[in-house]
């Protein structure tokens, strides 16, 4: 009997799995908003339309309207980093010294400039596991056309 107690408090211990260790999805759901920081230049970009749809993807899954905020890429990402922002879109190269400090998702979409991939991709706190896998479903339904 002692031996079926240990794998039912492990299934019992699991229920708030994946979780956002500073709470970020259930922030934005209780908020009602989901602030974002779009990194200048992303809003003139010719994806400009993807961006709106991804926006609105996951503004429907939370229940939360998009609060934009157009500045530079670095101070958005140290506002993503200290939690004043929920998500961050933008273009970032694939070796940004950020991407050890962020989540940087799979990218909306991606240009070659020179040598280099720039990805036009969403970004969130390291971390906030539960808001990721939102994103991250989000992003591959509105890709796949779902």
């Amino acid at each position: 009997m002692k031996y079926l107690l240990l794998p039912i408090m492990l299934l019992a211990g699991c229920g708030d799995y994946p979780r956002d260790i500073e709470g970020t999805l259930g922030r934005i759901e209780t908020r009602g908003t989901i602030a974002v920081g779009i990194i200048a230049g992303a809003g003139d970009h010719a994806d400009r339309p993807k961006i709106e749809a991804y926006l609105s993807r996951v503004a429907q899954a939370t229940r939360a309207q998009p609060r934009l905020i157009v500045d530079a890429a670095e101070p958005l990402l140290l506002r993503l980093e200290g939690g004043e922002l929920d998500l961050v879109i933008g273009e970032v190269a694939a070796d940004t010294p950020w991407k050890t400090d962020v989540a940087i998702l799979e990218p909306i979409t991606t240009r070659p400039i020179g040598d280099t991939d720039i990805s036009l991709s969403p970004i969130a706190r390291n971390g906030e596991n539960r808001w990721i896998m939102l994103l991250e479903r989000e992003l591959r339904d509105m890709q796949e056309g779902g």
